[in-house]
C-alpha cells in the first residue's frame, strides 16, 4: 500500500466526493438515528509525551500521507521538528477504502481556537484530506477546505473521553458524518456530512 500511495501523491489531485454540508449548518448535516459512531484515532509526531490511540500501521500510513507537513514543522530556535498531530478514520464500501484525516501543527493552515480565561471552545478548524484506495490498486487524494472541526485535547480537566472527533458511515446513502464531542456533548456547529460513495 505504501508504494501505491506514494505514486498517488505524485499524481494529480482528483475529485472524490460531493460535499453535501460544507458549511457550519448543523441542520443540513443532521445524521440519521441508529448510526455506529467511532472515534477518530489520534497520532502525535516528533514527541513521546502524548500517546497515540491507533496502531503502528496506521501511524506509518499517516507519516506518508502528511510527510511534507510533518517535515515542515521546523523550530526557528533549534532547527528540530516540532509537535504535530493527525486524526484518522476509515470507511469501506464494495472493496474501496477511504481514509479521512486531519492534521495540525504550530504552522499549519488550521484556524486555531481562542485562548484566555473566557475561552470555551477548544477545537480548531482544519482541512480534511481524503485518500481513496480502489480495488484495482490505484489511489487518489483530495484536500477539502479548512472548515472541519478538529479537537485533540487530553488532560485531567478535559479528558479525551469527553473531548474528541467521531465519524459514522451510512452504507445506505454512501454518506459519512463527522462530529465533535466537547465537554461530553455534541457540538452542533461542527456537524459535517460528505457523500463519498455513489450508492445504487
Amino acid at each position: 500500500m505504501g508504494k501505491l500511495f506514494l505514486n498517488a501523491l505524485r499524481g494529480a489531485i482528483a475529485a472524490l466526493v460531493c460535499v453535501i454540508a460544507a458549511g457550519a449548518s448543523a441542520q443540513s448535516a443532521t445524521p440519521p438515528a441508529g448510526l455506529q459512531w467511532q472515534w477518530m484515532h489520534e497520532f502525535n509526531f516528533n514527541t513521546n509525551n502524548f500517546p497515540d490511540t491507533g496502531t503502528l500501521e496506521e501511524k506509518s500510513l499517516l507519516a506518508k500521507i502528511w510527510e511534507k507537513e510533518i517535515n515542515s514543522t521546523i523550530s526557528t530556535t533549534n532547527g528540530s521538528l516540532m509537535l504535530s498531530t493527525a486524526l484518522m478514520g476509515s470507511v469501506e464500501y464494495n472493496g474501496t477504502k477511504v481514509i479521512l484525516t486531519m492534521f495540525d501543527s504550530a504552522n499549519s493552515d488550521c484556524i486555531q481556537p481562542g485562548n484566555g480565561r473566557s475561552m470555551h471552545d477548544m477545537y480548531g478548524t482544519c482541512a480534511l484530506r481524503l485518500i481513496r484506495f480502489l480495488p484495482d490498486g490505484k489511489s487518489n487524494v483530495q484536500d477539502l477546505p479548512t472548515q472541519f472541526c478538529m479537537l485533540d485535547v487530553d488532560s485531567p480537566n478535559n479528558p479525551r473521553s469527553k473531548n474528541h472527533n467521531e465519524y459514522a458511515f451510512d452504507q445506505r446513502t454512501g454518506i459519512v458524518y463527522l462530529r465533535v464531542i466537547q465537554y461530553g456533548k455534541v457540538v452542533l456547529a461542527c456537524n459535517r456530512a460528505l457523500r463519498i460513495f455513489k450508492v445504487q
